[in-house]
């Protein structure tokens, strides 16, 4: 992310579960997908969906940004159009899921 970027408030992140593992997993298949040309747009993780109107987030150019095991991704709301740094997490699936919008 640029130098011009907001900050990112982690106080609204979800750390629990997370680790090395993780983080690196989900920085792998975000910049697989970024690199494929065409990212699928992320949905929200189930249980968590309804707290953001089951919203879906679609990835933009930025890069992932990793703050300890939390990644960080520069995205658009597909309900708003407005852009935000979400907290994403590769899944057991190796599906992207948002875990919280984090500006």
């Amino acid at each position: 992310m640029t130098d011009n970027t907001p900050s990112v408030a982690l106080e609204k992140a979800i750390t629990q579960g997370l680790s090395e593992v993780t983080r690196e997993r989900t920085l792998s298949i975000h910049a697989q997908q970024m690199g494929s040309g065409n990212p699928k747009i992320i949905n929200f993780r189930g249980d968590i969906a309804e707290n953001y109107q089951y919203d879906k987030i679609k990835p933009l150019p930025a890069k992932a940004q990793a703050m300890g095991n939390v990644v960080v991704i520069q995205g658009e709301s597909q309900k708003t159009g407005q852009t935000g740094q979400y907290q994403i997490l590769a899944n057991q699936w190796g599906l992207l899921e948002a875990l919280a919008r984090l500006d």
